[in-house]
């Protein structure tokens, strides 16, 4: 089965630390000219549709989207008769409201992702976030009296100034939310981003970091959350199915423009600027290796806390992963854990996780 990603790029401002194919638009018609072309792209793969289990809608912000413009997306998807037992879509919570929970519904949308990143106001402008506390509430309500309760909140800690209790409060509100999701994400410096220009010769306190994953490992624990991959936490039987096909490294679609698709050992990217996709310019097409498969195979699923399982690495390419990596070394230092089944992070690899991925690249 596959996973289809649908990448909508347009935003109501631009967040510091962004690096993913997003704009403001700069007008209605250059978001109608974007959606008939991503739904002509989406055409194009109807081979597939009946082999699609999962949908997520990414970007940028999806319901920055302006009611109509979101219900014609949604509508000409809904057409493709796609079978999706998890449906997700990204959401900004100052945009969610009753009328866009409505239309989730009536289209089938069964999962939704709020980006939080913080409550913190100093945090929130560092970031360059402009919701409220009360945003998220109002956003979550919305969906619960439309019956979606399979929801996510993002949430970014690591950022310049940021205190252990301010992480502390952060974990304090989120889970007073009725949430079944939680993805915690360390701040990177990416390049090209607002935040990495002004501060790209300071450097990110990484003890602290550390601490602060300790912290949010801990708490979410006692509160019954489930660590199922490094950045991800979820209520027994709402781990993201989609993600999942990521680290597991099954095949997806990706269509809009930058997405990526992962289909017959190659990885097939589209143009990452908007008037390039628009365009029909050529899509950069990846013939992936034996030994790239392999090595990809490995890093995306030790990213899973439950690891690799043996027997699919052999069934997958017919070959022991102890005959083509030796990791020995990372097992006397305490960063894997290796048995007759299985191969993982251990709880300090988990912490360390960048460092077990480059002895496998």
């Amino acid at each position: 089965m596959f996973g289809l990603y649908v990448h909508i790029p347009f935003c109501g401002h631009i967040c510091s630390y962004c690096d993913f194919p997003k704009r403001v638009p700069f007008s209605d018609k250059e978001i109608k000219l974007y959606l008939n072309k991503l739904i002509s792209e989406l055409h194009s793969y109807s081979a597939y549709y009946k082999d699609i289990d999962t949908i997520y809608i990414g970007g940028g912000t999806p319901n920055f989207l302006s009611d109509y413009d979101l219900e014609y997306l949604l509508k000409n998807i809904h057409n493709c008769n796609i079978s999706a037992k998890e449906y997700t879509v990204e959401c900004n919570s100052e945009y969610l409201t009753l009328k866009q929970a409505n239309l989730f519904k009536k289209y089938g949308i069964n999962r939704v992702s709020i980006g939080m990143q913080t409550i913190n106001e100093d945090g929130l402008k560092l970031l360059n976030r402009h919701h409220t506390k009360e945003d998220i509430r109002r956003s979550i309500n919305s969906l619960l009296e439309n019956g979606i309760t399979n929801i996510n909140i993002d949430l970014i800690y690591g950022y310049f100034n940021q205190t252990i209790n301010d992480l502390k409060l952060d974990l304090d509100f989120v889970l007073t939310l009725p949430i079944k999701h939680l993805s915690c994400y360390s701040l990177i410096l990416e390049d090209k981003t607002l935040l990495n220009l002004k501060h790209k010769e300071t450097e990110l306190d990484e003890d602290l970091i550390a601490d602060m994953n300790i912290l949010i490992n801990n708490t979410l624990k006692a509160n019954k959350f489930k660590h199922y991959e490094i950045s991800n936490y979820a209520k027994e039987g709402y781990e993201s199915r989609h993600n999942l096909k990521y680290w597991s490294k099954e095949e997806y679609i990706g269509i809009g423009q930058g997405a990526t698709s992962y289909l017959n050992n190659k990885r097939i990217t589209n143009p990452i600027y908007l008037y390039k996709y628009l365009n029909n310019e050529e899509k950069t097409i990846e013939k992936l290796s034996q030994i790239d498969e392999m090595k990809e195979f490995i890093i995306l699923g030790l990213r899973k806390v439950d690891g690799i399982l043996k027997k699919d690495y052999i069934k997958r390419f017919n070959r022991n992963i102890c005959d083509d990596f030796n990791y020995q070394k990372l097992i006397d230092y305490n960063l894997l854990y290796e048995d007759d089944k299985i191969l993982k992070l251990t709880d300090k690899g988990l912490l360390l996780g960048n460092i077990v991925f480059e002895e496998f690249l």
